[in-house]
């Protein structure tokens, strides 16, 4: 084994300068991606490092990554993923490169969508495909202003947290903008614009026919041309479905100029793109019907949000989230109160999944417990929270699973160490997200918290979340609300309803047509 590949296996638990590793989180074309935190400052970080193989094969790809880390460190957007660091892990008598960059607690829009479609069976709306674009290229176009060119624009390397906000992330192939030269083909195949599948020298052009090709395959689940060959024809068109409304329309008509084959015929930057999208997304984003109920508890179109204090293992519902260690014992905090009153079997089925990384979700039975699964939410390491991710991939789960309602902890507050109000946010924006992409059969979500202080917390917090913009005035203030109430007419936001396009703006281009 070289001393590239030791120092990877090895990476785990190490402390580099000033990062404690937790251990590895994927594995990518080019490079190991691991999971640590600020010493000091206990916030998260993803650490990368090449891939064992490639180190043995490509001695260059040192230099390559290093020339990455100072690209990114050009680009300074919220639409980006920041590059916080680069050094060397000391290996044997030499050092391997590592880059450090920011962690993103959510999931990229490959997964949401592939989940998304498995589960609810639905694509992704066109609200959300439109905003979200829009963000990513005001992402690129910092890159682009900033001197960069990404070259692997695609659904996987856009990442989702909060509330719908997006950050473009992993420039391993990034090229500078100005004097490079011709290279070799770089990215990923279904999302190259047609000069770089010829390994010709490429301009931000390039990258903004790949964030259509991207915005065509969230939306439509396919491609926007079923070969190589007819990506490269001049006489083939992206093959958009019919178009479901005026709105859709001129969605098609944006991408139809993104995905242009001549380079000239696309819009000269990204911002022009995520300007045409914007227009667009004001008059889409739905507003949520939400009321107000008896004990603080929020009704979200069909779902019910309910808060209640007390011994999480004795819901009695479809579904109970544990908060889950990443070693997937079962012997403190809340698994601990579901082992004891789930049993063995349900100790022992947990155990038998292994160890599973920072962000995960896996399901098992009930045991003797009063619900059908137990969905493990892997979600945190000394205050550092993966409660968003962990909580997408335990919504997504339930709704795979058939689960109509499921009791949820405060996961990660306890030996994870994670903030009450941090865990709370970060669930509450994500059930808003989850529910508002519709489709969900979710009919209750349960928040199970041990003590007042929690209870409070959440309630304070998911209240700021739902009903944030809309001031409750109540001059019956001591008349406490009855069921009743889900049915009144107080909406604190009311359905969108019909909506005009925005005006077919023309994308500036340099040349008209294809």
């Amino acid at each position: 084994m070289t001393h590239a590949a030791e120092g990877v296996s090895s990476l785990t638990g190490r402390v580099l300068d000033r990062y404690d590793v937790w251990g590895r989180l994927s594995a990518g074309g080019m490079s190991e991606v691991y999971l640590a935190r600020h010493a000091r400052l206990a916030a998260p970080v993803v650490v990368k490092t090449l891939r064992p193989e490639l180190a043995r094969e490509r001695p260059d790809a040192y230099e390559g990554m290093t020339e990455s880390a100072h690209l990114m460190a050009r680009v300074t957007s919220p639409h980006t993923v920041r590059v916080l660091d680069v050094g060397e892990i000391p290996v044997g008598d030499g050092a391997m490169p590592c880059l450090v960059e920011e962690y993103v607690d959510g999931v990229d829009l490959a997964e949401l969508d592939r989940r998304r479609r498995r589960s609810v069976r639905r694509p992704l709306p066109l609200w959300a495909v439109v905003e979200w674009t829009a963000k990513a290229a005001a992402g690129l176009h910092a890159a682009h202003q900033a001197g960069v060119i990404h070259r692997d624009v695609k659904p996987a390397n856009l990442f989702l947290h909060g509330e719908g906000q997006i950050k473009v992330g992993d420039f391993g192939v990034a090229v500078p903008a100005r004097g490079a030269e011709a290279a070799r083909a770089a990215g990923t195949m279904a999302f190259m614009a047609p000069e770089q599948m010829f390994g010709a020298a490429v301009d931000r052009r390039a990258d903004v026919y790949s964030l259509g090709a991207s915005a065509f395959a969230l939306r439509y689940g396919m491609t926007p041309y079923a070969t190589r060959e007819e990506a490269l024809r001049s006489d083939v068109t992206p093959r958009f479905p019919p178009a479901s409304s005026p709105e859709e329309a001129y969605f098609q008509h944006v991408l139809g100029r993104l995905l242009a084959q001549r380079p000239n015929a696309r819009p000269r930057t990204a911002r022009m793109a995520a300007e045409a999208l914007q227009r667009l997304a004001g008059s889409l984003h739905p507003q949520l019907a939400i009321h107000l109920g008896p004990e603080h508890a929020i009704q979200v179109e069909g779902c019910t949000i309910r808060f209640e204090e007390g011994d999480i293992a004795a819901a009695e519902t479809d579904g109970i989230v544990n908060s889950a260690y990443a070693a997937m014992t079962m012997n403190a905090g809340v698994g601990g109160a579901l082992a004891k009153r789930g049993g063995p079997v349900l100790v022992d089925e947990a155990a038998a999944i292994g160890e599973r990384a920072l962000g995960e979700c896996v399901a098992t039975g009930p045991g003797d417990l009063g619900c059908r699964a137990v969905l493990h939410a892997v979600s945190a390491w000394q205050e550092v929270s993966c409660v968003s991710r962990a909580m997408h991939r335990a919504l997504f789960l339930a709704e795979e699973l058939g689960l109509k309602r499921i009791a949820v902890p405060a996961i990660g507050t306890g030996q994870g160490g994670v903030r009450l109000e941090a865990c709370a946010q970060a669930i509450a924006t994500t059930l808003r997200l989850h529910l508002s992409l519709g489709g969900s059969t979710l009919e209750e979500v349960r928040f199970v918290l041990y003590d007042d202080p929690a209870h409070a917390a959440f309630v304070d917090v998911l209240h700021g979340v739902f009903l944030s913009g809309h001031e409750i005035v109540d001059s019956q203030a001591d008349v406490p609300c009855t069921d009743a109430d889900f049915d009144a007419p107080t909406v604190y936001a009311a359905d969108t309803g019909s909506v005009r396009p925005p005006a077919m703006a023309t994308l500036d281009t340099e040349t008209e047509g294809r």
